[in-house]
């Protein structure tokens, strides 16, 4: 016996009810500016472009920024409910079909869809998109929207391409790059919840890392909005007389073969992300620097999240408390 069961969220408070897009599920709106507004521009340019990019969500489409994109291309739209395992699957099916499907969810729910990542988009080497909102320490959501474990599992799916962006006009970019790039298997775009840095646009292109600052002595890798902690420690470094170089890894998985020669040519090499630390980026980095340098190489520090669970509160608050900040 199936029970199939719809619910209706808001039912019996009168103005939840009256809201028609969240039904007063929460009470934000959609920074101009912000990262999710720079995907929600982003991926309805290219659905002009690309008539077979279709957008798949799991009950949030106006936290996620696909509104816009629900409205001029309602029959290229598909909101799967609070299921993204099904969201997965149904994108790897699509994908097999010759559509290119973007996948936008927040970080913290994509371990509900882990198996069907793995084993029904990247087993089966499909092109899907996936789109992490919330990425790194969110705060305010409570601490059950941290999204910390993307970096470590999506590392883990074979032939998965993982983008960081550093501040909006990457997001653009990286997404124009997982489709025109990423064809024969598997990508992934996270970014925080946190506002961009207003005055970056910079960008890189492709896999590619971008150095950022040219020293000599430390070399600090700073993944996605943790470019700014990596600036910020290096300046604080250079007015002690240090030569710091700073690299925006862009992708962190496969990662950059130049930037890690680079970093190899340091004394001490610093990573810092805003994801678990275990099984993370920065343990990537350290293991591709001891097979590139197995004597005599650069003594390399690991900065992340612990495994534990992390109380609600301000992000930047929570990141100088774990060291995630320059100072730290």
């Amino acid at each position: 016996m199936v029970v199939h069961c719809r619910t209706r969220k808001g039912r019996g408070y009168p103005p939840a009810e009256a809201d028609d897009v969240k039904n007063m599920h929460d009470t934000s709106e959609l920074k101009a500016g912000s990262y999710t507004d720079a995907f929600s521009t982003a991926i309805v340019a290219e659905a002009r472009k690309r008539p077979e990019v279709v957008a798949i969500t799991a009950a949030m489409p106006d936290s996620t920024g696909l509104l816009p994109f629900q409205a001029e291309f309602p029959e290229r739209f598909f909101d799967v409910g609070i299921a993204e395992a099904h969201a997965a699957t149904s994108a790897a099916g699509m994908a097999m079909g010759g559509l290119r499907p973007v996948v936008a969810m927040y970080s913290t729910f994509l371990s509900r869809a882990f198996d069907q990542v793995n084993l029904d988009v990247g087993l089966h080497a499909q092109p899907v998109v996936f789109v992490l909102d919330r990425a790194g320490i969110t705060g305010d959501d409570g601490p059950s929207h941290h999204g910390v474990l993307d970096m470590v599992l999506l590392s883990k799916v074979p032939d998965m391409t993982v983008f960081a962006s550093s501040n909006h006009a990457e997001v653009s970019q990286m997404l124009g790059d997982a489709l025109d790039l990423c064809t024969t298997g598997p990508s992934a775009i996270r970014f925080p919840k946190t506002m961009p840095p207003s005055d970056r646009t910079e960008t890189g292109s492709g896999p590619s890392a971008r150095k950022v600052r040219a020293g000599s002595d430390i070399c600090i890798i700073g993944v996605g909005k943790m470019l700014g902690a990596a600036e910020s420690a290096a300046e604080m470094l250079a007015a002690d007389g240090h030569e710091v170089t700073v690299w925006d890894p862009r992708v962190v998985k496969p990662l950059d073969s130049e930037m890690l020669a680079d970093a190899a040519d340091h004394r001490l090499v610093v990573t810092i992300e805003d994801g678990l630390r275990d099984g993370g980026v920065g343990a990537a980095i350290a293991d591709s620097l001891s097979k590139l340098a197995p004597t005599g190489g650069p003594e390399v520090r690991v900065l992340g999240v612990p495994s534990v669970f992390l109380a609600h509160g301000k992000p930047d608050a929570i990141l100088g408390r774990l060291g995630l900040d320059g100072e730290g």
